[in-house]
């Protein structure tokens, strides 16, 4: 049975999800070291290292900041955001010595590498595997070779001050001074962003407030939208009264997406502890509070990303009850490998498996896609083996389940020009 593990380890990818900058960003940029901690960090922080100690805005040289780095490695390296970063540095690095001397050395490997035009195809297509990744950066403007672009689009309906409303007129270019013509202006940008190639919708909105949505009327929506016109640049509303108008916009969002024929992928459950902008309050990522929605627009397709963790049961039988709803295990390899295998055996038993996207590395940086996905590839085929051996699959129809989840279901769904295996 080991013809499963092989086949999965050579098995060319389609990651449906990642927040990977382009090359000419990350060249600009001149990323270092301590640029590519991203979930490392929040791991960090919740070991009591401060907020943003390592950022260059925090005005420590490159020593004070692989000192700090150290200190709080040690705190937190258990963890499987820890292993990726370790993986990823001793097997894209050569990476070996973890003092504050083999730290500086590393540091200037990260910058070179920076600076090599080739090192994308390197990591992503020759060791990764990858022959297209989606990556959400908020723009389109992306290597078409190597990406997709999918939008965020909770700046469009995250409106709390007059400022908020002048984003989306700019960035629509259509002027706006009744919800009409901002629901005008929406729609222009998702017809734009479809037009440059944009793949599926993304909300993002469990980090700043519920997934529940209820369904107000336009006059209650214009009525909040007709106060935040009314605010001085300076001004602005509450969450709480501002909900009836993000709501309603939620709703449109969803309606011109689907005529658009984009997928809506939402956030669900677990957050970024570096990023949460809500105090990590975790219920608001519930994915039970997205069943009106999902009852209501049954042609819609939506992709539920994460598995809910820690809301996996709810999120199993809802996938497995609505046609409309996606899996996805974008992120979960890394946040728990033993939940991850265990969700796993489960979905293969109950969600029918054209239902399921295998792979999403969620990362800010190619190193760590890299780390994810050969950590991902070994707890798929661990899964599959283990479901060889008691029956329940044999080796052809778990072969075949690999082919689904890590590339063929991403390219039907997506509609991608990729060649299926």
């Amino acid at each position: 049975m080991s013809s499963i593990r092989d086949y999965i380890r050579d098995l060319r990818v389609i990651d449906g999800h990642e927040h990977l900058a382009t090359r000419q960003m990350r060249e600009k940029d001149r990323t270092d070291l301590f640029g590519l901690l991203h979930y490392l960090d929040s791991d960090m922080i919740t070991a009591g290292m401060p907020r943003g100690i390592l950022s260059k805005q925090s005005g420590l040289n490159i020593e004070q900041k692989a000192a700090v780095f150290q200190k709080y490695w040690e705190s937190s390296r258990n963890t499987t955001y820890a292993r990726m970063f370790r993986t990823a540095m001793e097997d894209l690095y050569g990476m070996k010595d973890w003092s504050l001397k083999g730290l500086l050395d590393l540091n200037e490997k990260v910058a070179s590498a920076s600076l090599d035009k080739d090192w994308y195809r390197k990591v992503m297509t020759e060791k990764s595997r990858i022959d297209l990744a989606f990556t959400l950066i908020q723009t389109t403007k992306v290597d078409f070779e190597m990406f997709r672009p999918i939008m965020f689009l909770d700046f469009t309906f995250k409106l709390r001050t007059l400022k908020d409303i002048q984003a989306v007129e700019r960035a629509s270019e259509h002027h706006v001074n009744s919800l009409q013509h901002y629901l005008t202006a929406v729609d222009a940008l998702l017809n734009k962003y479809v037009n440059e190639g944009m793949v599926a919708t993304k909300l993002g909105h469990a980090y700043w407030r519920t997934l529940a949505c209820e369904k107000p009327t336009f006059h209650e929506a214009e009525l909040v939208f007709n106060r935040l016109m009314a605010c001085s640049l300076e001004e602005g509303l509450s969450q709480a009264e501002t909900r009836p108008l993000q709501d309603y916009l939620i709703h449109f969002i969803i309606q011109r997406s689907t005529a658009y024929k984009l997928p809506i992928q939402i956030h669900t459950g677990h957050h970024e502890t570096s990023v949460s902008g809500n105090g990590n309050i975790i219920t608001n990522s519930k994915v039970s509070s997205l069943l009106p929605l999902l009852l209501e627009y049954s042609r819609t397709k939506f992709v539920l990303l994460h598995c809910g963790f820690p809301y996996s049961h709810e999120y199993l039988t809802i996938a497995k009850n609505f046609p409309n709803v996606y899996t996805d295990f974008t992120w979960v390899y890394i946040m728990s490998p033993t939940a991850a295998k265990h969700i796993l055996h489960q979905m293969i038993e109950m969600v029918p498996q054209s239902k399921i996207h295998g792979f999403g590395g969620d990362y800010n940086f190619i190193e760590g896609t890299y780390a994810h996905l050969k950590l991902a590839k070994k707890i798929v085929g661990d899964v599959l083996m283990e479901k060889v051996e008691d029956g329940a699959l044999d080796e052809s129809e778990a072969i075949d389940f690999a082919k689904a989840v890590f590339r063929n279901n991403l390219i039907d769904f997506y509609g991608l020009d990729e060649k299926p295996v």
